[in-house]
């Protein structure tokens, strides 16, 4: 009795292995929905990357903007400077304390100026270096992915 409980309970187990089995054709349908779906994350993260060209781009713009008007400040500052030293030859020291005051304000302006340009070159290359490594990965995916279909086409020969 116990031998045939067995043997039943084994050919029993068979066949329910045999038919909870992947076929052939099942794997290879598996295989390319996973491969349909790495696509689109791989095409998601094209468009991301995108997207941060775009930003580093605008965040460009905007420092060599402020680059641009630093400059022009710096030369104002200094012809208020020479307009100082001018009317304290002229023993003006009212105005040349006026100028002082106002150079010196502009300066305070320009620093902070200055700062919130190197803060804007920190966020471009905070960007560039997540968009290098999400190009790096979107790399290895596509590698990978090649390697899979390289694999199921070789299974799929097999068939």
């Amino acid at each position: 009795m116990k031998t045939k409980t067995l043997m039943i309970t084994g050919l029993l187990s068979m066949i329910s292995a045999a038919a909870f089995a992947q076929t052939p054709v099942a794997q290879v349908q598996q295989d390319n929905a996973q491969i349909r779906q790495d696509t689109k994350q791989i095409h998601q993260d094209t468009r991301e990357i995108k997207h941060d060209n775009a930003v580093i781009a605008v965040k460009k713009g905007e420092v060599a903007a402020g680059k641009q008007q630093l400059q022009a400040e710096r030369h104002e500052r200094n012809a208020l400077a020479r307009a100082e030293n001018a009317d304290v030859k002229k023993g003006d020291l009212a105005g040349a304390q006026q100028m002082d005051q106002a150079r010196r304000s502009e300066q305070q302006a320009i620093k902070q100026q200055k700062q919130e340009i190197k803060h804007d070159e920190k966020v471009i290359a905070h960007r560039k270096t997540d968009k290098q490594d999400a190009k790096l990965a979107r790399h290895d995916e596509k590698v990978e992915r090649h390697d899979e279909k390289v694999k199921r086409d070789h299974d799929a020969a097999k068939i």
